[in-house]
């Protein structure tokens, strides 16, 4: 009878195709680190896919910056506890510049970026400079369906007092100027897709 049930069940499986996964749920997309997205690849033994070309973004409204460049908007905090400030900032650095420029208008994008990052990379010339990197991943409810990076995006952190160029400073010398810039890599203009602020 148990021999019966099965080859019932894999002929229907044969002849009426694999069976359905949640085929009214939608694709979720999903902002994490790209450490974050190395391990859901690890669980599941896949190999990273290449990031696909970057959707067409419209003009989205821009953040309006506070009464001044140092006012902090937010703070993140990653994996190894540096807190990481996001600053008002102006036309050349923090969220003013990238919520404009580069289309990053959700807060929730640096913050998942940054709190699920424990070692970001470190540029041995400016050694107060960390970068972040992270992505807007595309996932199915189908288990078939591998999951896909749609725009590979980056966080250029100044974790000091002043910037490189001695352009800005903070007055108090423990703080830090934190976010300089956020932005989508391989694209025109480094503009993400409006996609990266609707996870």
């Amino acid at each position: 009878m148990l021999r019966l049930s099965m080859l019932t069940a894999t002929a229907a499986l044969l002849f009426c195709g694999t069976p359905a996964y949640a085929a009214d749920e939608p694709d979720k997309l999903t902002i994490m680190s790209d450490e974050q997205y190395q391990e859901m690849l690890d669980r599941h033994e896949l190999r990273p896919a290449p990031a696909h070309s970057t959707p067409r973004t419209t003009d989205s409204t821009v953040a309006a910056a506070g009464p001044s460049w140092a006012a902090v908007k937010f703070n993140s905090k990653d994996k190894s506890g540096r807190v990481v400030p996001t600053r008002a900032g102006n036309s050349a650095l923090g969220w003013k510049h990238f919520s404009g420029r580069h289309n990053i208008t959700d807060p929730d994008v640096i913050k998942q970026i940054i709190n699920n990052t424990g070692s970001p990379t470190k540029n041995k010339e400016q050694p107060n400079r960390l970068v972040y990197d992270g992505a807007l991943v595309k996932t199915s409810s189908n288990p078939f369906v591998l999951p896909r990076k749609i725009a590979n995006i980056r966080i250029i952190v100044q974790y000091h007092w002043r910037t490189a160029d001695k352009q800005y400073s903070l007055t108090d010398k423990k703080a830090k100027i934190g976010v300089i810039t956020a932005y989508c890599r391989n694209v025109a203009r480094n503009r993400c897709p409006d996609g990266v602020n609707q996870t």
